[in-house]
């Protein structure tokens, strides 16, 4: 999803004035994102959702190698990430 496309999605306060920059549109807003996954072999679907807050600053994220690349469902799972500035 493009951020023009969160944009347009979201609903616009009553003080809100549009900007030439889509990004100060979504400065200090919150976001709701939820997620549905289905376990391919057994069919088991778990759900989960977590709020996002959005920054005018840009940031690159990177997931470290020792990052595990698959979960068990119903377990918890660590990231581990590095963040940097992305002009």
């Amino acid at each position: 999803m493009t951020i023009d496309e969160l944009v347009a999605l979201l609903p616009q306060p009553q003080y809100y004035y549009r900007y030439n920059n889509t990004r100060s549109d979504l400065q200090y807003r919150y976001i709701v994102v939820a997620a549905n996954v289905t376990e391919t072999v057994t069919g088991t679907t778990l759900s989960g959702n977590n709020t996002v807050g959005c920054s005018a600053r840009k940031y690159k994220l990177t997931f470290l190698d020792l990052t595990p690349s698959s979960f068990k469902p119903g377990l918890s799972i660590s990231a581990y990430v590095r963040t940097n500035n992305h002009k």
